[in-house]
């Protein structure tokens, strides 16, 4: 027999018994659409993700200096001198990388007491400033914040000393932003010892952040902690506190990464992240294809029975076919063509369903996101095209696996003994 002929055979023996192969492709068609509309989920959950991380710039790499130990680490003035101190030399040595489009240095102020005072407050009386946390330039803003935007004046500081941005929060109650533009506030410093410093600084501008949060220059931060520890060439001894280095590429920023921690700093980036984000979803869509791959099973036995009834059956047209010279294996490949057939059958329907249903459920989420006035603006379920021909392949070789055995048993019929068959 020709594979030709196995085929046009294999159609019409499915096709005399259409319900049955029908119900048993059933079973095949539930299990592919559930591995699709489960896997499609996951990947459009993952490519979302992906596409977040895209935007908020996977190219950034943070760097961090390691820190070294401190007999007073506990206390305000004892936080640990770095190992490897981020120095403006090594900030212009990064900004000559090839690979780097951008360094931006960046200091902390999170051990520094510093208070807000308004024109006309009383330096004495604490009660009439503002605690407030201060913050340099958001050049590479954090990705897990709204962008703020400027109530009065402007909120890009750039490279500007000696010049502030206020939050809306640490507004004086009844002053209007636009009053506050251009006039003149002090950050003052207090430390435990009861010292204090402040720093005028004019107000370039008012955010909308409900933080009670101030926005100076990296220079004018850098003055502040030189005071906080009494250090005059505090950049050349402690350096900045972290680095943003944008790399030409993804790809450059993964070496960039390799690089800085080979010169002992500590270093993060997004795509780091993001590669263990995609392990985990890979791992999740191995789970939500299990619950598809146990309704494949039982379709499967399905299969099975159906294929040892149909040698039940054709036990005297098997026997036929041997007596006209039909060789063992052109018998056992002729059933396995026709169990392969069953399951390709239910994977197509299956594909086909499950991307309805896919595209089904995507207006059903779009409609729920805009009712409930939700900001978000995503495709949850994704049928990409490895998907579909995965699916179709491997309801097909659930076809032919769950044939083997009634393959090979209508293979060893003996031809004389089926031709007797009643």
């Amino acid at each position: 027999m020709t594979f030709q002929d196995m085929i046009q055979t294999a159609l019409s023996n499915l096709g005399r018994r259409k319900v049955r192969t029908i119900l048993t492709s059933v079973g095949v068609i539930v299990g592919i659409l559930t591995i699709v509309t489960m896997v499609s989920l996951g990947v459009g959950v993952q490519r979302e993700i992906q596409a977040q991380f895209a935007d908020l710039g996977l190219e950034n790499v943070f760097v961090r200096p390691r820190l070294g130990q401190s007999d007073d680490f506990f206390t305000r003035f004892g936080a640990p001198a770095p190992q490897s101190p981020i120095t403006p030399e090594v900030i212009e040595r990064w900004r000559e990388l090839p690979n780097a489009v951008v360094v931006e240095p960046n200091i902390f102020m999170g051990e520094v007491t510093t208070l807000l005072a308004f024109a006309g407050g009383e330096t004495e009386n604490t009660n009439d400033m503002r605690r407030v946390a201060v913050r340099g330039p958001e050049r590479f803003p954090d990705p897990f914040q709204l962008e703020p935007q400027a109530l009065a004046g402007s909120i890009d500081i750039s490279e500007q000393s000696g010049v502030i941005v206020l939050s809306q929060s640490i507004l004086p109650r009844g002053v209007d932003a636009a009053d506050l533009v251009n006039s003149q506030v002090e950050i003052v410093l207090q430390n435990p010892r009861g010292e204090d410093e402040r720093f005028p600084l004019r107000v370039i501008g008012v955010s909308d952040r409900d933080e009670s949060e101030v926005f100076v220059a990296v220079a004018d931060m850098v003055a502040m902690k030189s005071w906080w520890y009494n250090l005059p060439d505090y950049l050349d001894t402690r350096g900045y506190d972290s680095a943003v280095v944008r790399a030409t590429s993804v790809g450059e920023a993964a070496n960039l990464v390799r690089n800085f921690r080979s010169e002992g700093f500590s270093v993060q980036s997004l795509e780091l992240i993001l590669d263990t984000a995609n392990r985990a979803f890979a791992v999740i869509n191995v789970m939500l294809a299990s619950v598809g791959g146990l309704a494949l099973f039982v379709a499967s036995l399905g299969i099975v029975n159906t294929m040892i009834m149909a040698v039940y059956e054709r036990t005297r047209e098997i026997g036929t076919l041997k007596a006209i010279g039909a060789s063992r294996g052109d018998i056992r490949g002729l059933f396995m063509l026709e169990a392969g057939i069953i399951g390709l059958l239910g994977g197509v329907v299956g594909v086909a369903g499950g991307w309805v249903v896919g595209i089904g459920l995507n207006h059903l989420i779009q409609w729920y996101i805009e009712h409930e006035d939700l900001p978000l603006q995503a495709t949850f379920f994704i049928v990409p095209w490895w998907l579909a021909f995965s699916a179709l392949g491997f309801a097909a070789l659930v076809g032919i696996v769950a044939g083997l055995y009634p393959a090979a048993r209508a293979a060893r019929l003996d031809p004389l003994v089926a031709l007797r068959y009643e």
